[in-house]
Parts: structure tokens; sequence; C-alpha cells
């Protein structure tokens, strides 16, 4: 693995973690301290970036164990992206239940893609 690919791969799992962090927006903690508030308010740009960069980890890194686990997590993240476009067409809590059960099940696929990247 070249460094660029290792530093692909951090800024993606950083930009993941800030992309969960999204829920912390409404707690009471974000109103006490506001840079929790403030990183949590680009949770769209985060999404975004994290295709990108994504993408990016994955051309290359070429081929490998992982690479199927990693397609299968872009791809879901791909149509979480994408699906945020219905968001007005859907119910709010019909939304936020796609939206968060997608979002763990990208976190679980990623979780594994790391754990078979270094084990393999």
């Amino acid at each position: 693995m070249n460094t660029l690919e290792k530093i692909l791969a951090l800024i993606s799992v950083l930009l993941l973690v800030f992309c969960m962090l999204a829920p912390l927006k409404r707690t009471e903690l974000a109103r006490k301290h506001l840079w929790i508030r403030h990183i949590t308010g680009f949770h769209t740009v985060y999404g975004i970036l994290l295709l990108v960069t994504g993408l990016a980890h994955g051309v290359l890194a070429g081929k490998g164990p992982a690479m199927i686990t990693g397609k299968l997590a872009w791809m879901l993240l791909l149509i979480l992206t994408l699906l945020t476009l219905l968001k007005r067409k859907t119910g709010q809590s019909l939304w936020r239940r796609i939206h968060i059960t997608l979002a763990v099940t990208v976190c679980a696929l990623t979780v594994f893609h790391i754990v078979q990247a270094v084990i393999f």
C-alpha cells in the first residue's frame, strides 16, 4: 500500500466518523459546546467527500482480497447519497429510518473491509 492510498484511507475513515457524529447535533452536549455543532454541521459535505476519497482509495488500492467488501461499502454509500434526492418525497420519519439503516450498514461493511484488508 503506497503513502497516498494510506492517506486516502485515513481521510475516508475520518470522514465516515464525522458523518456518524451527525446525531450529536441535537443533543444537550452540542448545545453546551459550539464546536460540536460546528463539526456536525457539514454532514452533506462529509458524505460527498467520503464518496470521492473512497473512490480514489479504491482505484489506487488495485486488486486485493478486501476489494469486494470495499466496493460493496462504496456502492451502498453511493446509494445512500443518491437516495437523499427522495428525502422531500418521503416522510421525515421514513426517511430517517432508511438513512440510519443504510448508514449503519455502510459502517459495518467498512469495519469488515478494514479487518479483511489488515488480515489478508
